[in-house]
């Protein structure tokens, strides 16, 4: 939604790509100062993270959507409806 690749994240957050990839695809869990830095670069992009207990919610403020990827079109969609 932010319409960062996952190059520039890692650029940002100072990882590799096979780091975030197998973060993102469940196969390891990357050590807390790698979590805490991509975690920073989404934050400096424009993500929000809201904590509920056990819950995580990622939120991005409209106007920081990216039409570079499909969700962030959709949701340029419905802004303008």
């Amino acid at each position: 939604m932010l319409g960062i690749s996952q190059k520039e994240l890692c650029a940002d957050a100072e990882c590799s790509r096979k780091l975030l990839n197998d973060f993102e695809n469940g196969i390891r869990r990357p050590h807390r100062r790698n979590v805490e830095r991509i975690r920073a670069a989404l934050e400096t992009a424009g993500a929000s993270f809201v904590f509920d207990g056990a819950k995580v919610g990622v939120l991005v403020d409209p106007a920081r959507v990216s039409s570079r990827t499909a969700r962030g079109r959709t949701m340029g969609e419905r802004e303008s409806a």
